[in-house]
């Protein structure tokens, strides 16, 4: 379920720059240049009010919120720390 809510807006995201190409879960947006700075703070406030991850309890790395993986790793981290 996590990783459909995570795909769905990341997704959004995608579209909202006029990209409709399909990715998969282990794939890095930032680093295929997808994902600008302004889609990861998009995407920090999402998994803070979706997720409750909590990123003054996690070291914030936007590296780690590249790929879908990624991105689940992140909320379980959070889950496992709260």
């Amino acid at each position: 379920m996590d990783r459909m809510k995570v795909r769905e807006f990341l997704g959004e995201l995608l579209r909202e720059h006029d990209d409709h190409a399909a990715f998969d879960d282990a794939e890095s947006l930032i680093e295929t240049g997808r994902l600008d700075s302004l889609a990861v703070v998009n995407l920090v406030v999402f998994l803070e009010s979706a997720f409750n991850v909590d990123f003054d309890k996690l070291e914030f790395d936007p590296q780690r919120l590249g790929s879908v993986d990624e991105i689940a790793s992140v909320i379980e981290e959070s889950r496992r720390s709260g």
